[in-house]
């Protein structure tokens, strides 16, 4: 049964853009919490060229921070999308995860994880992954957890 993300961000447009930074490992409590705050206080004060951007974040499986903002209202800059990833790298750098390496994919099956590089995927039909293209809230809800037999990505 493939999962339901309706209710991640439900103040936010479809269209919404979507930012997806896989951990290179789980996080522990502790380190969600610190990752949760220090997300929480950029969002409140996250601008493009001094407005204001309708945004919000959420850590998801413990391996996931997924930012997103409603670019409706305000669209996100250059300058606004580097800050955000300077944040996230300065949470990597502190809590020593890389959330930057992208040749490697989540894949799950009766909520057991693994970490697989993405040439791997062949070898688990049965499982089920988290779409690393994602751009979009509705792309989010609709296209992130799919099953690696259907995957575009073999």
């Amino acid at each position: 049964m493939l999962l339901n993300y309706n209710h991640i961000f439900p103040s936010f447009t479809p269209e919404s853009r979507i930012w997806i930074y896989t951990s290179s490992r789980e996080l522990t409590l502790e380190e969600v919490k610190f990752v949760s705050n220090e997300m929480k206080n950029f969002v409140a004060s996250w601008n493009a060229h001094g407005k204001s951007l309708n945004a919000d974040s959420v850590i998801l499986y413990n391996r996931f921070l997924i930012l997103t903002v409603d670019e409706g209202s305000h669209p996100a800059s250059g300058c606004s999308i580097d800050s955000s990833v300077k944040t996230v790298k300065f949470l990597g750098e502190k809590l020593k995860i890389d959330f930057f390496d992208r040749l490697k994919i989540y894949i799950e099956k009766d909520n057991e994880f693994k970490r697989i590089p993405f040439f791997d995927l062949k070898d688990y039909p049965e499982w089920n992954y988290f779409n690393p293209m994602i751009v979009s809230l509705e792309s989010f809800r609709n296209e992130w957890y799919l099953p690696i037999q259907d995957s575009t990505l073999l």
